[in-house]
């Protein structure tokens, strides 16, 4: 299969090393040219550190989008901001399927417009990798899950022929004909993570342990829990995505479930764990805020739906965001 990664970032970068070391044809998209350079000096391969030890993968990597004609399969893996500008400069691609993993709703209408006569597929994915220096890349916990679906045709040939791939590739892939549910439950988990960490100013595990950051990240999934009831989503725990123990029962039980979910995740190595949209203020940089818990403050209010919890975190994300523009 021909792989093109769109936004060769640490995810895109590390699954497309590991895709690629499955027998894939894989093209890494980068933007800066420094990262090109220098996996060229390593011999045309990228460094990926893991806790046991690093390794160097061959990988076809390049910044100028006009050497690439076609691909099976594109994953966009682009922050949601530049998903137009990065779309625009691949519509002369010719593509079978074309996948976004990015976080957030919405984003299926943006490729189709580009790419009409691609296959849209959903990807999420619980795979952690970060980009620590040009042409390097950090693997996170080995065996995080990650599900591939067609929203609106469910198990295709392709949502197989992607699923088996990533599995060969050592990355644990589920098909699933319900990959918007799955989407959804990620975004309860993350989105209200997120803006708790962007008003605490704190690593993960700190707003977890507070009694009153924990009281509003409950509050925050809760009031997303009812937007997606409304809209019909049915809502579960999957392997690492696990939100129910903020939404059942009495708000002080999911509360303390909170801080002992902080505890254990701080006893397991996670102290000092800063969520992405937390780095991106502090870095002055726009956040994913508009594709995810402003999506659902839209859909909520659409339906008429009282959502303060969530209404305030959105627009406190949003007026930081505001400075950087």
């Amino acid at each position: 299969m021909k792989v093109l990664i769109l936004g060769a970032g640490g995810w895109g970068a590390l699954v497309g090393a590991y895709l690629a070391q499955a027998g894939a044809e894989v093209v890494l998209l980068f933007r800066r040219q420094a990262h090109v350079d220098e996996i060229k000096k390593n011999g045309n391969r990228l460094i990926i550190e893991k806790q046991e030890g690093s390794l160097m993968v061959p990988v076809t990597a390049t910044t100028d989008p006009g050497e690439i004609d076609d691909a099976d399969l594109m994953i966009v893996a682009v922050k949601n901001h530049d998903t137009v500008s990065a779309l625009e400069t691949v519509a002369h691609v010719q593509l079978k399927a074309v996948a976004s993993v990015q976080n957030g709703l919405g984003h299926d209408e943006k490729l189709r417009g580009v790419f009409p006569n691609a296959e849209v597929l959903r990807i999420v994915s619980a795979v952690a990798g970060s980009l620590i220096n040009y042409g390097r890349v950090r693997r996170g916990d080995d065996g995080y899950p990650s599900w591939v679906g067609n929203p609106t045709q469910g198990l295709t040939p392709m949502v197989v022929e992607v699923a088996k791939l990533f599995n060969k590739a050592g990355l644990s892939c589920e098909p699933v004909s319900n990959i918007e549910d799955v989407e959804w439950c990620k975004l309860l988990w993350w989105t209200p993570s997120s803006i708790t960490a962007v008003l605490a100013r704190l690593p993960q595990t700190q707003v977890m342990q507070s009694p009153h950051f924990a009281h509003l990240l409950v509050m925050i999934t809760r009031d997303m829990l009812k937007t997606a009831q409304v809209i019909g989503v049915a809502v579960r725990d999957y392997p690492t995505i696990d939100v129910l123990y903020r939404c059942k029962g009495p708000v002080e039980e999911s509360v303390r479930n909170v801080i002992r979910k902080g505890e254990e995740w701080e006893a397991q190595g996670g102290a000092g764990y800063k969520q992405a949209m937390l780095l991106d203020i502090e870095r002055e940089r726009k956040t994913e805020i508009t594709d995810t818990g402003a999506y659902i403050w839209q859909l909520a209010l659409q339906r008429q739906l009282d959502v303060p919890y969530l209404e305030m975190g959105c627009r406190v994300v949003l007026g930081l965001e505001e400075r950087f523009e």
